[in-house]
């Protein structure tokens, strides 16, 4: 592959500051996907992570990873044993994933499922913001390739400049797209949940059996995207959709 020239890398600059800025999901996926294949790393993912309390964070991917393994990362909550997300949560530094510290890298059964789906070895671009959520751009490559590390320190300061663009131009989640998700009755639900009411009170007021409250649950759950009950309600406070 041909090294990309000092102009070349430019204009890649000023090609996805025009266009990443309004992206909806899949464009932006689309669009990041297409800049970094241009330095010649076919693998990326884009991680925002929202910490919340009782430990249920709200997490954010974009990526053109297998589309099996993001989904059971993210239904699994795997970011919470993640070796990598540990480290990018406490360095601001960029880092290739063999240089975690042994006290971090204490998951060795993840890399296993990673690799399983051909992400064996790979780089994070760590950005922190005001308090303590923070994204993260991953680079990886299907194979122990040892030109992986070559390319990414040859294009380091563009990757980190990338890293920085797509964190400020990530999608928000439209609340009003959410919400037409929701049936009436799942919000009703959502608002007695948030007044504090547990199952059997909620079936009271609704008139419903507590089985039906269950079935509202782990629907709005599924809705909002999220693992629990809890992070829903957090997630649905968030977005002002009670």
């Amino acid at each position: 592959m041909l090294k990309p020239t000092s102009s070349h890398l430019f204009n890649l600059i000023q090609e996805i500051e025009s266009n990443i800025s309004g992206a909806n999901k899949d464009e932006y996926t689309e669009l990041l996907a297409w800049t970094f294949s241009k330095l010649g790393i076919n693998k990326f993912a884009y991680v925002h992570l929202e910490p919340t309390p009782f430990n249920n964070s709200k997490i954010s991917i974009h990526s053109n990873y297998p589309a099996e393994w993001v989904e059971t990362y993210r239904k699994n909550a795997l970011y919470k044993s993640d070796p990598v997300m540990a480290n990018t949560a406490i360095t601001a530094t960029p880092f290739f994933w063999d240089e975690i510290p042994q006290e971090i890298d204490n998951n060795p059964e993840l890399f296993d499922q990673s690799a399983a789906y051909g992400i064996k070895q790979g780089f994070t671009v760590p950005i922190h913001e005001p308090g303590r959520s923070f994204g993260s751009i991953h680079l990886s490559s299907e194979e122990n390739d040892p030109d992986f590390p070559i390319l990414v320190r040859s294009h380091l300061v563009i990757i980190k400049t990338l890293s920085i663009i797509a964190n400020q131009h990530r999608p928000t989640e439209d609340s009003n797209e959410i919400n037409l998700k929701l049936s009436p009755r799942e919000i009703e639900f959502l608002r007695w949940l948030v007044l504090g009411k547990n199952y059997k009170e909620i079936g009271l007021i609704m008139n419903i059996t507590e089985r039906t409250v269950k079935f509202h649950a782990k629907q709005m759950t599924e809705k909002l995207d999220c693992i629990n009950v809890k992070q829903a309600m957090f997630k649905a406070v968030h977005l002002n959709l009670v």
